[in-house]
């Protein structure tokens, strides 16, 4: 299920941002489409930090984005490649 989750999450994220901003930027402020681009924003940000919550409320750790083994997150401490395959971590 995560697998898929992270595909969608890189698939649709960029386009969004992309989208937002232009709608921000093209388009008058207070106009209807910059708060359509203002909307996205902050749609994207609040997915972002409920996913972020999600993980760390269950504490069984991150799915590797290459291997799909879960990997323990430590408090400040960040890691950069997946201890079980080596690959950089997502």
């Amino acid at each position: 299920m995560w697998t898929r989750y992270r595909i969608w999450k890189h698939r649709l994220g960029f386009p969004l941002v992309l989208l937002a901003l232009l709608l921000m930027k093209v388009t008058p402020e207070l106009s209807p489409q910059w708060f359509t681009g203002l909307g996205i924003a902050l749609l994207l940000a609040v997915a972002y930090l409920a996913a972020e919550i999600v993980w760390m409320i269950k504490r069984r750790g991150r799915p590797c984005g290459h291997c799909g083994q879960k990997v323990q997150m430590q408090s400040l401490h960040v890691l950069t490649t997946c201890p079980h395959c080596g690959q950089p971590f997502e």
